[in-house]
């Protein structure tokens, strides 16, 4: 299974090369550039609702996870210039 998705790889890279070996003009190299980039996009998988509602708290948790790390090391730094620096 591995090999065969290896080999199909390997091919879509040399049929790549090929292809812009024979696209010498700019105009047709940005239509195998758009051509490429379409195939690409045709193998992207959306995310179901359920997904994409737990990815979503995942991002916000970790968001408000390292908020708050980061406004304690702010405290602790302002403390401790506040200590070395005051009279």
């Amino acid at each position: 299974m591995a090999e065969e998705i290896e080999r199909a790889q390997e091919d879509l890279v040399e049929k790549a090369k090929a292809d812009s070996a024979k696209a010498k003009n700019p105009i047709q190299r940005l239509s195998l550039f758009i051509r490429q980039v379409l195939a690409e996009l045709g193998k992207v998988t959306k995310p179901t609702r359920t997904e994409l509602i737990k990815f979503t708290g995942v991002v916000l948790a970790f968001v408000a996870v390292v908020m708050v790390i980061i406004s304690l090391l702010d405290w602790v730094f302002l403390n401790v210039v506040t200590f070395v620096f005051s009279d």
